[in-house]
């Protein structure tokens, strides 16, 4: 028993499972043009230090799971935030990953809809 608890811990997708689970989520925001605001979609990881930093990244790496520019998320506090931004690499995220609400999530990403270039808005 303990044994299998070891190596469940050592994969990478249950390793981003747990962080997800914890402190992660999806972000979505619509299109604004009256406002001047582009939607998108961002998926993001919270870890609370270096070696969860260290952790996340790695498993994402073994993975081959590109994300963002890593960032603090106040200049005041510990946590540093990892972000997905593309559609296609959070659902492959969501498809990898398997967290709790993963196909609500990847039905609402999907429904996203993809801003139209002006040759597009033309025709």
């Amino acid at each position: 028993m303990l044994d299998t608890l070891k190596t469940e811990a050592v994969r990478p997708e249950s390793v981003l499972k747990e962080f997800y689970n914890r402190n992660g989520c999806v972000r979505i925001r619509p299109d604004d043009p009256e406002k001047g605001r582009h939607g998108g979609v961002e998926l993001r990881l919270v870890v609370g230090d270096m070696p969860e930093r260290k952790n996340v990244l790695g498993a994402m790496k073994s993975l081959n799971l590109p994300h963002g520019k890593v960032y603090r998320k106040q200049k005041t506090r510990r946590q540093w935030v990892i972000p997905i931004y593309a559609r296609a690499d959070i659902l492959s995220f969501l498809k990898i990953v398997k967290p709790k609400n993963a196909t609500a999530l990847s039905k609402r990403v999907q429904a996203t809809a993809k801003r139209r270039t002006a040759a597009e808005r033309a025709m």
